[in-house]
């Protein structure tokens, strides 16, 4: 499972008010380009994606730097399915701020939904190269490498995401994951026990294994 950077795409509460307001700012104020963006904003709330990203896009017209507008542009587009529009846009962002982490962790997230691993490990290696303590660069590492059945690394990364942080009930379930195939049982076990405690949907099927 993917780790995403953003809530980017999770719509959330409306205030159509706000939204009635905005618009008519934007239609007063066409080249403000923060006007663009904060009616982005909205209607991502409003699960707008379409008229988000066409806000977005006039936004970054009017202001190329923009970096919030591209990082949420990014976002969106990570979540509709288009990687290649997100890994464009966080390029562009990385222009602007080569320590963007941000952008760092869309492009890896949306090479591996390409199916390209070695491309989304340089791209989160880039990530801890600036934050050592990123938790969503180490859980998508950890990811990547049980895809590619490196364990070790696997439990590396998952295990640095979880002394970061804690109480991270995905890191325990992908912990428990390669814990398994590294033969490591007792302690696959407790990380399994950890993650449904927390909460967190672990597949049937693994909860199976320990069933046997």
């Amino acid at each position: 499972m993917v780790e995403k950077s953003s809530e980017n795409g999770s719509p959330g509460v409306v205030d159509e008010a706000l939204i009635a307001k905005l618009e008519k700012t934007v239609a007063s104020m066409p080249v403000s380009a923060n006007a663009h963006y904060n009616l982005g904003v909205a209607l991502s709330q409003r699960g707008e994606w379409d008229r988000c990203i066409e806000e977005f896009r006039s936004a970054l017209k009017l202001r190329p730097g923009l970096l919030e507008a591209r990082i949420n542009l990014a976002g969106i587009l990570l979540q509709k399915g288009d990687y290649d529009g997100c890994i464009e846009q966080s390029l562009k962002a990385l222009e602007f701020r080569s320590d963007l982490i941000e952008g760092c962790i869309n492009i890896g997230i949306a090479f591996i939904h390409k199916g390209m691993p070695e491309q989304a490990i340089q791209s989160f290696e880039r990530a801890l190269a600036i934050d050592p303590r990123s938790v969503l660069a180490h859980i998508n590492l950890g990811n990547v490498y049980l895809s590619l059945g490196d364990m070790d690394k696997s439990i590396e990364h998952n295990t640095k995401a979880l002394e970061i942080r804690p109480s991270f009930a995905m890191g325990h379930n992908n912990l428990a994951v390669a814990l398994y195939h590294k033969g490591e049982k007792e302690m696959s076990m407790q990380h399994l026990r950890e993650a449904i405690n927390m909460g967190y949907p672990v597949n049937p099927d693994f909860i199976k294994k320990f069933e046997a």
